[in-house]
């Protein structure tokens, strides 16, 4: 039996241009609004065990979408069925009194949560533990800082192990230590059946907690995939302008087509070749031709492993290289890396033309999984990169 099953899911939310006509809708009288529809006809389902990302643009309904199967908002349209516990750190300060203490927000928040009073005393001083605010547990939340409040919020959401845990961004506000605690955390719940739902911009985080990704757009859900599918979608979707294309057929890719990509091919030795020996010279062979005048180009070349992981990248601006770009021409560049020392494993290879230093100003043509190489490796050695290791002895 699924934890989560959303079917046919709508919101739509009224936006009244004044309180009297909102008050006059509240009494049944006949008052325009603007109706904006946050999500439109969502369907899917979580089975135990599974840990799905939301993954969208500002504003694309993610959060809406977690605070509908929270049921701190109630659909419009739909149905939405939770088997199951649910433990949600959703925004900052949902659920928290800033007048009161962090003690007395721990009591509060964790009874909106579903514990009994008499759980969150067995819990307290695990949680105070946890968030490491013991000198601060006293003080009113006013004078917590954001990353303390997430602190105290995710250490109260995950006191008791939930059968599904609900993740939005809040993480992302919390110092770098704490986020690994927290990861750490939520990977034990995995390992013991807990299904996560993860709200996050971070691809990395993504791609290590989650197994499978859903990608919104616009309240629209376009695609339910795995998650190195669906961020190579993303990607193309956030660069895209109004005059780009997005095309699944060869990988995702997608531009506005002034400079158009050919073909990338790698080299090892002067020959084409899909296998190549770590630490072995590398050459990455790109060809283009420019359709249109351009004011600028950038060309560059992102490594990533099988499960999606970005392994290396750089580009010409960085290199502090211009290629050519004149109009009607048809060219080829070459990144030559003479120390290919990636672990063995199979990797795949994305090229993007664009203006200045990134794809998010003027995308041309971006092209995932463009090319793939497998690398063997004589050595054995834990890891992505062989690294110069040197052993020495103090007596």
């Amino acid at each position: 039996m699924a934890l989560i099953k959303v079917e046919n899911l709508s919101k739509c939310f009224r936006i009244y241009s004044s309180r009297r006509q909102k008050l006059a809708a509240l009494f049944g009288m006949d008052s325009h609004c603007l109706q904006k529809w946050a999500l439109n006809n969502i369907s899917f389902s979580i089975e135990p065990g599974e840990s799905v990302a939301i993954v969208g643009r500002n504003g694309s309904g993610k959060s809406t979408l977690l605070k509908l199967i929270c049921q701190t908002l109630r659909p419009t349209e739909g149905e939405i069925t939770v088997n199951g516990r649910i433990g949600a750190l959703l925004e900052l300060g949902i659920g928290f009194h800033e007048e009161l203490s962090g003690r007395e927000n721990v009591y509060i928040s964790g009874q909106l949560l579903g514990m009994s009073r008499h759980e969150i005393d067995d819990r307290i001083e695990e949680i105070i533990n946890f968030s490491e605010l013991r000198e601060y547990i006293d003080v009113q939340l006013k004078k917590y800082s954001s990353g303390m409040q997430m602190r105290l919020a995710f250490s109260v959401a995950t006191a008791i192990r939930p059968e599904i845990l609900i993740v939005d961004e809040a993480l992302s506000v919390g110092d770098a230590y704490f986020q690994h605690k927290c990861f750490d955390r939520i990977k034990a719940f995995q390992a013991q059946g807990t299904s996560l739902l993860f709200v996050s911009h971070d691809p990395l985080a993504v791609k290590t907690l989650c197994d499978r990704a859903i990608l919104i757009d616009q309240g629209i859900m376009l695609s339910d995939d795995h998650p190195a599918a669906i961020l190579d979608y993303y990607n193309a979707l956030i660069a895209n302008t109004a005059n780009n294309k997005i095309s699944l057929n060869e990988g995702v890719r997608s531009g506005s087509g002034e400079a158009k990509l050919i073909a990338v091919e790698v080299f090892h030795h002067n020959e084409a070749a899909q296998v190549v020996l770590s630490g072995s010279p590398v050459k990455i062979i790109v060809s283009y031709k420019v359709l249109e005048k351009i004011s600028d180009l950038t060309i560059g070349f992102l490594i990533k492993d099988r499960v999606g992981n970005e392994v290396f990248g750089s580009n010409t601006y960085l290199l502090q290289k211009t290629p050519p770009f004149i109009q009607g021409g048809q060219y080829q560049v070459v990144f030559e890396l003479p120390d290919f020392r990636l672990a063995a494993g199979s990797y795949n290879i994305s090229v993007a033309l664009h203006s200045s230093y990134h794809h998010l100003s003027d995308n041309y043509d971006w092209w995932d999984h463009a090319a793939t190489i497998t690398v063997i490796s004589e050595h054995v050695f834990a890891g992505v990169v062989r690294l110069d290791t040197q052993y020495c002895e103090l007596i």
